[in-house]
């Protein structure tokens, strides 16, 4: 007969759940009405983070916000290299938190962190 598995709980398990806001208008808020979606470890059970929910209200603001931002910033006037470089730093910054990003990723999704 099999050995049964002990499966050891992650150290996030421990730990307070992580909170995010949205991001709208360069400015991190909470959903106006104050709903939370609460992720979940399925392998484990404890929760692992919690996510402001953006309603419709939320989702205006940011279009708003969004199609301002082009229209009256430097975006769409800045040469490609120069936009280029803004998303390679992106890149980079994704890159330094890689780790932490895919941890994240599969505590939330229950899937192996190889994949």
């Amino acid at each position: 007969m099999n050995a049964p598995l002990k499966i050891s709980m992650p150290a996030e398990a421990s730990a307070a759940p992580k909170t995010y806001k949205l991001l709208i208008d360069g400015k991190h808020v909470g959903a106006r009405d104050g709903r939370v979606l609460e992720r979940r470890s399925p392998g484990h059970g404890f929760t692992v983070s919690h996510y402001a929910q953006a309603g419709e209200a939320e989702v205006e603001t940011a279009v708003t916000a969004a199609h301002r931002a082009f229209e009256a910033g430097p975006w769409p006037r800045m040469k490609a290299s120069e936009r280029a470089a803004i998303l390679l730093k992106a890149a980079d910054l994704i890159e330094v938190r890689l780790e932490e990003i895919a941890r994240l990723d599969a505590l939330e999704s229950g899937k192996p962190i190889a994949q």
